[in-house]
């Protein structure tokens, strides 16, 4: 019951993400990106986990660029036992993983008690910052591992009355959206 519920929930959301261009997620992006730097614990942070959007995420590339030489930015990396984390040393130190995500070269980051801030992406969440994601698990398994705060964006679309959750499932501390936070 609630694999088909999480199944339809990300049906839904993109559906509603397949009524907007690239250029206009983009655009929405913007807000969302002003509204997460407004944030007392974005200032304050020095080393920042985020990850490289995919054309259908809330754009981070711009954010990443902006702040990496004031702020550590490590990004995470996909791994066959989960994921792990690397630092972003510049674009021309990037690859694209075989999922079409942008991926920093180099060693892994291992002083997760560093992280200041994790920005974490989903499909879907709820006004209780409950997080639905992609179905792998990938950032439910590390997400344990940082003690920092982790704070999701998101397109308001992206925000339900209800996302069903598991034991697994972790809760966003914040939730960013284009006209709000949780």
């Amino acid at each position: 019951m609630m694999i088909e519920k999480k199944r339809e929930l990300r049906k839904e959301i993109a559906r509603r993400k397949n009524e907007f261009s690239s250029m206009q997620l983009i655009e929405m992006s913007s807000s969302v990106i002003e509204n997460l730097e407004k944030l007392e614990v974005f200032q304050k942070a020095k080393v920042v986990l985020v990850y490289y959007s995919m054309p259908d995420e809330v754009d981070t590339t711009h954010l990443i660029e902006k702040y990496k030489n004031e702020k550590n930015i490590v990004l995470p990396i996909v791994t066959k036992q989960g994921l792990i984390v690397k630092e972003y040393l510049g674009e021309d130190k990037i690859i694209v993983s075989k999922y079409g995500i942008k991926e920093p070269m180099g060693d892994e980051y291992l002083n997760y008690d560093d992280i200041d801030l994790v920005v974490v992406p989903g499909v879907a969440f709820d006004k209780n910052l409950n997080r639905m994601g992609r179905g792998k698990g990938y950032y439910d398994g590390l997400l344990p591992k940082i003690k920092a705060p982790k704070v999701s964006i998101c397109f308001d679309f992206q925000i339900v009355d209800n996302v069903p959750v598991d034991n697994r499932d972790m809760m966003m501390d914040l939730v960013v959206c284009e006209t709000t936070v949780y």
